[in-house]
């Protein structure tokens, strides 16, 4: 009797197993359906604002390989590698997209502050500075990262009234890769460069 009830049991399982791992399959199936360039560049573009960058990193180089992209889907391809060499390290490379594509749209004030941003990991940051500046001083600047970098290279110039603005400012606006450590090194900042009371 035990037996039968064990073969019953052991099939009643089997089938629900055969059950999920259709059903699984049927999921994986239907999510890795061909995709049209269009929304491959979209998914990416959703992943870096939402800071999933090693999601659009993988559609973003995918996307290089890929033939017959038109024009308008090429630049933003490779915006979307730019953008995920800002927070990969990929500065050099970053920076000749960002030329390259600012040559197309030069008024472009998103691109002309990532362009700022590779420029000042990759070390240019006079240029990095010039630009940021300018940026700021349209009130231009998207992202607490751009201030906050602003900030640091204020600093370094001794532009310490400057600095301090815009590493307050950098606090106010979304930043792509907000830590606790990174929110502590600009209260630190600020701290450092507020005026003391006597």
């Amino acid at each position: 009797m035990r037996l039968i009830h064990f073969v019953l049991a052991a099939t009643v399982m089997g089938g629900v197993g055969v059950a999920q791992t259709a059903e699984a399959r049927k999921g994986r199936l239907e999510s890795s359906r061909p995709q049209s360039a269009e929304e491959a560049i979209a998914q990416a573009e959703k992943a870096l604002d939402l800071g999933s960058i090693g999601d659009a990193l993988a559609v973003g180089e995918r996307l290089q390989k890929t033939r017959g992209l038109t024009k308008e889907q090429q630049q933003r391809a490779d915006l979307i590698l730019a953008r995920c060499g800002l927070v990969t390290g990929k500065y050099d490379t970053s920076v000749k997209i960002f030329e390259r594509l600012r040559k197309a749209s030069p008024d472009d004030n998103r691109l002309a502050e990532w362009h700022a941003r590779a420029l000042d990991g990759a070390g240019k940051t006079d240029a990095a500075l010039a630009l940021f500046s300018e940026l700021a001083s349209k009130d231009a600047l998207a992202e607490g990262d751009s201030y906050w970098a602003l900030a640091q290279l204020e600093r370094a110039k001794g532009q310490e009234g400057a600095a301090l603005k815009h590493a307050q400012t950098a606090l106010e606006k979304p930043i792509v890769l907000q830590s606790d450590e990174l929110d502590q090194a600009i209260h630190k900042f600020i701290n450092e460069l507020t005026p003391k009371k006597k």
